[in-house]
């Protein structure tokens, strides 16, 4: 690799380790085999007001290369990689091999679709799934020919093995050399850590922040709480179908609700507050989307003033979680005004507009 990508990834992931780069792409290779896209979104969500802007010219671009259904993925990585703001927004300059930020705006979305597309046709040769296809534009894509010799289907543990002895060794980095990394999708995983010089394992996971995914589930997930959790849950549960006072306070509001439910089975959990500064101040922890387990809290909360109490904000208790990644949820005061306690099942990353849904976890 050359050493401009060095030098990007020891100056930029470090310092500014939220945002990830794509490596030097390197080409795939094999037979024909079924693309596994089983995971397709179904919508962006989330996304800053820079990177709205860019979407008629990644439509244009996604339509020249022939992928216009891939236009919501191409914006969750510029996302990530940028957040839509300076030059080179999709950080695709390395892609052509030259140096980092190299490319303006207009040629940086123009290579970053075509570099994205030549990730998704190797991994349609190779019958890989489709995040291989989204963490490649990060690691490079030789990731594809690694995912088709391991089972053609990308993880979070292959991403790591792949960073840590591939990617990592081949920038320098033959000792495993680790840094802090305390983004909410990497503390569940390993506690909050990157390889030296070996991109970001967690790509896809990001990646998939901004993504509404396709709910295709059964609805059957099953309680797998444990302890005070899953007796939090059965007091839901036990409360569905049933209409209780609403207005402030009221144990028909959504928020007091799941406060009623964690508190009656862990006394003083969940402290009451603000929509964000209540879990912080109740040391809860935000995680993941794709990492959410029974007896979580998932809180739509403002993009623009957390501690918002407005249309729109909503708290739902975690009952379970389906093999497709949508959650199975019971809440209460849903229609609003109702005080109803009921059931919903399906739940995917998704929150009304100027909203985020943030999943919470309470200490055990």
């Amino acid at each position: 690799m050359r050493k401009t990508i060095k030098r990007k990834v020891i100056g930029l992931f470090v310092v500014v380790s939220f945002f990830s780069l794509p490596l030097l792409s390197l080409l795939g290779g094999g037979s024909e085999k079924e693309y596994q896209a089983s995971d397709e979104s179904t919508g962006s969500i989330n996304l800053s007001p820079e990177v709205l802007l860019h979407r008629p010219m990644v439509e244009k671009y996604a339509k020249l290369e022939g992928i216009p259904n891939e236009v919501d993925t191409l914006l969750a990585i510029m996302m990530v990689e940028t957040g839509g703001r300076g030059r080179d927004v999709m950080q695709s300059s390395e892609s052509m091999g030259l140096p980092v930020n190299t490319l303006d705006v207009e040629p940086s979305i123009a290579q970053g679709v075509k570099h994205y597309k030549g990730c998704i046709e190797d991994a349609k040769t190779l019958g890989n799934d489709k995040w291989t296809a989204v963490a490649s534009y990060n690691f490079g894509r030789n990731y594809n020919n690694y995912v088709s010799n391991n089972g053609h289907k990308h993880s979070t543990e292959l991403a790591d093995k792949y960073s840590l002895t591939v990617v990592a060794p081949s920038l320098g980095n033959s000792t495993g050399t680790r840094y802090s990394y305390p983004n909410p999708v990497a503390i569940p995983y390993n506690g909050g850590y990157l390889y030296l010089n070996g991109g970001n394992f967690f790509y896809v996971l990001l990646v998939q922040q901004y993504l509404t995914l396709n709910s295709n589930g059964s609805g059957s997930g099953t309680n797998s709480a444990t302890g005070w959790k899953k007796k939090a849950v059965e007091l839901a549960l036990k409360d569905v179908g049933q209409s209780f006072p609403t207005g402030w306070g009221g144990r028909g509001e959504c928020i007091v609700a799941v406060q009623g439910w964690i508190n009656g089975a862990k006394a003083g959990t969940f402290i009451p507050g603000g929509v964000r500064t209540g879990y912080l101040q109740s040391g809860a922890k935000e995680v993941a989307w794709n990492q959410a387990k029974s007896g979580d809290v998932i809180q739509y909360e403002n993009l623009g003033n957390p501690d918002l109490f407005d249309t729109g904000v909503h708290t739902m208790l975690v009952e379970s979680v389906n093999k497709d990644g949508t959650i199975n949820i019971v809440e209460s005061n849903n229609p609003g005004g109702s005080g109803l306690v009921g059931q919903r099942k399906g739940i995917t990353n998704s929150a009304p507009s100027g909203w985020r849904a943030v999943v919470w976890r309470f200490a055990d």
